[in-house]
């Protein structure tokens, strides 16, 4: 029995958008016979060679080779392969740093999470030195896109007019001026620093200070980048502080 489908029935039968029946038709991956009315008619054929075409794009063949894996020889076959191997070992490399960078976007945010709930904790340092950042180094910008909190604004407390633009590299890939290098003498307490972005960036900071101010000697302040979220119908940026402090005499 010579069994014909429509292209609703082939859409139907193999989980296919008709909208990607029609492309693969453009692109020659098979040929479909028109009735009067213009309507396609498919016949076996036509579903089995579709059903190929849908195997070859599920081993991630490109649609622009597809074609050419039903003529090819046994070597231009490997070839084909190979070179669909070779892509998705990249796709699977990028997808894995991809990964990696959304876990550690959830563990900023629970470190936010954390950093609201405990307000004042000795920590140390996690990085070794935080360097001067300007947005014309194309270097530490392209590092900044690849993980936010490299970024850290440096203070000396003593005179807050210090502030500058940091970001954290290690000392093999440094480049400009020293901002701050890590010391085993030094001792931090870590709180949460909340940015207004709307509203010139005003911050909780100088209240935060004058409280521990009451208590230690302080100095240098590092402030990084952690997450921006909204809070309260206001856009925040949240950064994590690490403050030196000392005891007062």
């Amino acid at each position: 029995m010579n069994h014909m489908f429509s292209i609703g029935d082939i859409a139907r039968l193999l989980n296919v958008p008709t909208a990607t029946l029609r492309f693969w038709e453009e692109k020659g991956l098979f040929t479909v016979e028109k009735g009067k009315n213009r309507y396609r008619r498919y016949n076996v054929r036509n579903l089995a060679e579709i059903a190929d075409v849908i195997f070859f794009r599920n081993l991630g063949i490109p649609v622009s080779r597809v074609g050419a894996m039903g003529s090819s020889t046994l070597e231009e076959y490997a070839c084909h392969l190979q070179d669909t191997q070779d892509q998705l070992k990249e796709k699977i490399q990028t997808y894995s740093q991809m990964y990696g960078r959304t876990e550690q976007q959830l563990l900023h945010l629970q470190e936010v999470r954390a950093l609201m709930q405990c307000t004042f904790q000795l920590e140390e340092v996690p990085f070794c030195a935080v360097y001067a950042f300007d947005y014309g180094e194309k270097d530490k910008l392209l590092r900044y896109t690849q993980d936010p909190s490299c970024y850290v604004r440096y203070f000396d407390t003593r005179d807050m007019s210090t502030e500058m633009r940091g970001i954290i590299m290690p000392p093999d890939q440094a480049s400009g001026s020293l901002l701050w290098e890590k010391s085993s003498d030094s001792r931090f307490v870590t709180f949460l620093i909340r940015e207004k972005v709307d509203q010139n960036y005003e911050s909780d900071v100088t209240q935060t200070l004058a409280y521990l101010q009451r208590r230690y000697h302080t100095g240098h302040l590092l402030a990084r980048y952690l997450l921006s979220a909204e809070e309260d119908g206001v856009r925040m940026d949240y950064l994590k502080a690490y403050l030196e402090i000392w005891p007062r005499e």
